[in-house]
């Protein structure tokens, strides 16, 4: 497994970023504990690629991944959000500046031109599109489609970036690549719906709540038609009285929202695990174990609040 530290290094011999002290402060308030940057070493690993070759590309994602949550933190006006020390000015700069850093990256790789294009090609399809779906994400838009089209553009991308670009330099041919990017596209789904779920169980109520159009359950307990509609909008500028908040995450489990949520995860796992029945990899194992991972931390929300999911429905979620 790479050290973060090699990854840290591409990042820190950038000459702007060296002179930039400020900047220093928050590669590191994030890149250390952010599993995402992994994303390439893993494809590059399950196609039987040497992955001290993708050490620049994690440090590349992991700046785009960075570049996204300054911004998006901003959006969503996250209490946590770095941009409350730094203000949102400065923080939305700093996230160009990490984005810049991520494509100066990988046009020095000093790959094959044809490759390098690729890489560069994706990376930009991943910010372009990320930053439209945050566009999407807030708006007031009361609809399912609406939801899903947000996800699609904004929880997608960077996970089909992160495994088509481990794929890529791993030495896979295109047609591999883009299969593992659509599974990646696919564990940008299941994250995003399992953060839902996760998100409307938080004590103290999350920001989901004060924007239920970008939470899958919030959304469904809103539009669907159950005998506690009326009560749950009524509930939802209330959520941060803990009995208001305890009674509307009564109702989505009441009303089928978890239920739906879980159904999504479902068929979200069944199309993964086909897809990688479908590729041929070095290491299949890798991608398996890391889809049960992004499913299994559900089991524990679920336990938690009091709602464990039926064996065999966990059989069936953990393949």
């Amino acid at each position: 497994m790479i050290d973060v530290k090699q990854i840290g290094s591409y990042f820190l011999q950038q000459p702007e970023v060296a002179a930039w002290p400020a900047l220093i402060e928050v590669w590191h308030h994030y890149a250390q504990n952010s599993r995402s940057s992994r994303l390439p070493e893993l494809a590059c690993r399950a196609v039987g690629g040497d992955e001290e070759k993708v050490v620049p590309l994690m440090t590349a994602v992991a700046c785009c991944h960075i570049s996204i949550v300054l911004v998006d933190d901003i959006l969503d006006d996250d209490p946590k959000g770095l941009y409350r020390r730094f203000g949102a000015g400065v923080a939305a700069n700093f996230g160009l500046a990490f984005q810049s850093v991520a494509y100066r990256i990988v046009s020095e790789m000093g790959l094959e031109t044809a490759v390098q294009q690729q890489l560069l090609a994706e990376l930009i399809h991943l910010n372009l599109k990320t930053a439209y779906g945050q566009h999407l994400d807030v708006q007031e838009t009361m609809s399912e489609d609406h939801y899903w089209a947000t996800v699609e553009a904004k929880s997608t991308p960077f996970y089909g970036a992160g495994f088509f670009l481990g794929a890529l330099v791993g030495g896979a041919d295109e047609s591999l690549a883009y299969q593992l990017r659509q599974f990646g596209r696919i564990i940008g789904k299941i994250i995003q719906v399992s953060d839902d779920l996760a998100d409307v169980y938080k004590t103290p109520a999350s920001p989901d709540w004060q924007r239920g159009s970008g939470n899958l359950a919030i959304l469904y307990a809103r539009l669907a038609d159950h005998p506690d509609q009326q009560r749950f909008a009524a509930l939802l500028p209330q959520v941060n009285d803990l009995s208001s908040l305890e009674e509307a995450q009564q109702i989505l489990l009441q009303s089928g929202a978890v239920s739906y949520c879980i159904y999504h995860l479902l068929q979200q796992a069944r199309e993964a695990r086909a897809l990688l029945d479908e590729c041929e990899l070095a290491q299949p194992e890798l991608l398996q174990q890391f889809l049960a991972e992004r499913i299994s931390h559900l089991f524990d929300l679920m336990e938690a609040s009091n709602m464990p999911l039926p064996v065999e429905l966990a059989a069936e979620l953990l393949g």
